[in-house]
Parts: C-alpha cells; structure tokens; sequence
C-alpha cells in the first residue's frame, strides 16, 4: 500500500538540504532572519583579575604539622605612638590595677609585658557555622618593639592550622587584653578550638575586657561606647579611608571566599591592626584615669563615674577624694547634686553623719530635690533628737515639692514627707 503524505509535509521533506554543509548555511539563514547573530560575535564580559592574599599582603606561609598558615607581622619600634598615647606606656602599669579594673585577681599574677592584645574577625555573629577567619594578636618583646602578629584564614581548610599556630603565639602563664572578648571573641574561639579537636588554654586565660571597664568610666558622657566610637571622643583618633565598617567585613570574607579575589583583604587586616594597636591606648588611659582621678583633664561626668567605680571596690578615700574634687571644680547644679548626695551618703555610712549636716543643707539650697530635706529631717530627729527642727525640714521639704508639676515624682516626695511630718507631730504632741 503506498504511503500517503500530506502536502505540507511533504513540502518541508522537499526542502530538506541532504548536504550537511549546505543544512548549515540554511541554518545559519535561518537565525540571521531571526536576528540571531553568530556565537564567536558576542560581546564577551571583561574578566576580573583574581588575586590571591600573597600577592596582595607581605606575609609568610607557614607550614605546620596540620597545614600551611598566612600569617602577617608588624612591628612598632619603640617611642611609637597610637593617638596621643605611647604604646610602650602600657609596661608602667599597675598589675594592681589592671585586676581592679578587669575585676578578676588573676589579672595579678603576670606583669603588663606578659599580656597578648587579641582581637577577631569572623563571619558572623556566632553559633557553630561562624568562622574566625582572622585572628590579630599583639605583644611587646624583649626590646619593647610592639608586634601585631595577624592570622588569615585562606580557606576553611587550614582552620585547624591557624588555631594551632595561635596557640603556640600566646603565653600559657599571661594574660589577655580584649574588647569585648568575654561575650565574643574568647568563647567563639573556644567553639572553633573543639570543633578542630584541638585543646586551647586561651579561653582559660585572665582576660582584660575592656568593653565593661569603658562603660563604667564613660557612658555617662558618650552615647556609645563601641570601639570606633572611643577612638573618636577618649583617643581622637580618624581612621584612614584604607579602613572599612565592621558590619561589612562578613560580607567581605564571603565575597573572597566565592570568587578568589582578595582585593578588600588588605582593608580587613587594617582594620583588625588598628583594632589592636586601640585597645593598648585604651587600656592605658584606663589604668592612668583609674589611678590619677586628681587630673585636671577629666571631665567631670567621667570624675562621678569614677567615684562610684572606687565606691563599689571599697575604696572609700579615693571616693571621697573625687567627691571633693568635683564640688571644688564648681560642677553644674545636677553634677555638684549627685556629688554633694553621694558624699554625703558616703560620711552617714562611715559613721560621720555630722560631718554630712552642711553637705545636706547646700543640697537643700540648690532646690533640685528633697533629698537634703529629707535626710536632715532623719539626722535632727534620730541623731540630735530635736523635733523641731526635724519637722521644719520636713516642712520645706513639703514646701519644696508642692512647688512642682503634677505627677508621681511630686506625689511621692509629698507622700513620704507628709508621712514623717504626721510621726514627728505625733512625737512632739
């Protein structure tokens, strides 16, 4: 039976070119009449060149029983400075009062030249995928040259070996400077050493966080008290522009990580270098305020803040002594308020409530509050014994308060003085 074709179908089968050659011309017809342009006549992308951290960053590869490391290292001779702060000032210190102000006794035990400055850079903000991809530690040598040593991690497979080279770079028997380490840095590290199988003694090291003693001395006067933020108001301080945000640094690493290129490597080692080299001033200016509150370039937010920090380590001479300097340097009505409070709350503890009496009566002057009012009203009534004079300071303090805006604040000062003002009538009656 003969086969039947349709006309259509068949108009195409005739059409068929049985050369190759020839089938490719007419495929090339084809497309051209689609506006289809040949392969080899597409415009081609530019091609980014791709270079590594050795070519980048003057560095050593290390090579270690657990792999190669690439480890960077400076050094500042000494007399080289940070901001207007000698770096070598930091071996004058006070082992004494580098504890107090870390708040552990350990801090005791090696002297300043036995502390390493670490600081981190990772990829995120913890949790067991985050990597510390760079480690920058510093330490002062025999000569009193100040090195900063910077560990990178050029990929994740060397981890281990980073770890362990940093290991061996910091002293058993010392002491960490960190800002923020405590929360971050230290246990992130400790995670990084257990996941490599590796035992580490640096998360067991006294550490210096200089975050907590930062807050205590100056977020009554700064609103922040992050490190780029001190660099600015305490070390004056400007980065340069090679510097790059902190927030972006993850970003960074990834980006190197995906293609290669390490061109914005060298700004991340920049910023963790100037990260170091800023905690060493910052730890001195902290250890000098902490032991010279007499110094006439503290301002007097800083002095209070101060006060209460030698108040809470029980050191109740250089509280006082502080006390006294403020009111001498005629503070502001708030700043000379709470001194004239706090000192005056520091005799009535140790028993000197008479020498409080004239402390309380400028409180009572200045009209800020009835603190004053208050507390002589319980001196004259419980020290003295004299009710009548208790019950007129009551009645200032009454006086006083009705002179101020509706609210709760007024409603409990009134609530309190008519309370000890019902007793002593009571008393007198």
């Amino acid at each position: 039976m003969a086969e039947t074709v349709t006309p259509s179908v068949k108009r195409f089968r005739s059409r068929k070119p049985s050369d190759p050659s020839e089938a490719m011309s007419h495929l090339r017809q084809r497309l051209a009449s689609l506006g289809v342009s040949k392969g080899y006549n597409f415009p081609t992308r530019p091609r980014m060149s791709r270079q590594g951290i050795e070519e980048l960053v003057q560095g050593t590869l290390h090579q270690t029983s657990n792999g190669p490391v690439f480890r960077v290292a400076k050094t500042y001779p000494v007399g080289s400075m940070h901001g207007e702060t000698p770096l070598i000032d930091w071996l004058a210190q006070s082992q004494y009062t580098i504890a107090r102000i870390g708040d552990d006794e350990r801090l005791c035990r090696a002297g300043p030249g036995r502390f390493v400055f670490l600081d981190t850079e990772t990829t995120g903000l913890g949790g067991a995928g985050t990597l510390v991809f760079l480690i920058g530690i510093g330490f002062f040598n025999a000569r009193g040259d100040f090195e900063i040593h910077q560990f990178f991690l050029r990929e994740p497979a060397e981890e281990r070996a980073m770890l362990g080279l940093v290991q061996e770079a910091v002293w058993p028997d010392g002491g960490l400077v960190t800002f923020n380490g405590h929360t971050f840095d230290l246990p992130l590290l400790a995670d990084r050493y257990l996941l490599s199988k590796l035992h580490s003694h640096l998360p067991t090291l006294p550490n210096l966080d200089l975050l907590l003693p930062a807050r205590r001395l100056w977020r009554r006067r700064l609103s922040s008290c992050r490190l780029s933020a001190l660099e600015r108001e305490v070390l004056g301080l400007r980065r340069a522009e090679a510097d790059v945000p902190g927030w972006l640094i993850p970003a960074l690493y990834q980006h190197y990580l995906l293609t290669g290129d390490a061109h914005e490597m060298p700004r991340v080692l920049y910023h963790n270098e100037q990260d170091v080299l800023s905690m060493v001033s910052l730890a001195v200016i902290l250890c000098r305020t902490f032991e010279q509150p007499q110094s006439p370039t503290i301002p007097v937010d800083d002095r209070l803040s101060l006060a209460r920090w030698y108040q809470r380590h029980g050191m109740l001479t250089e509280c006082e002594t502080v006390y006294r300097l403020i009111m001498d340097d005629q503070a502001d009505g708030g700043a000379r308020a709470e001194a004239l409070s706090g000192l005056a709350t520091l005799l009535k503890r140790g028993g000197r409530s008479g020498e409080a009496v004239p402390l309380w009566e400028h409180l009572a002057d200045l009209k800020l509050d009835t603190v004053g009012h208050e507390e002589l009203a319980k001196y004259y009534e419980w020290q003295v014994g004299d009710l009548t004079r208790a019950l007129a300071w009551t009645d200032a303090g009454i006086a006083l308060a009705l002179t101020w805006q509706p609210g709760l604040r007024r409603a409990e000062a009134i609530r309190a003085l008519d309370h000890r003002r019902a007793r002593l009538l009571r008393k007198i009656g």
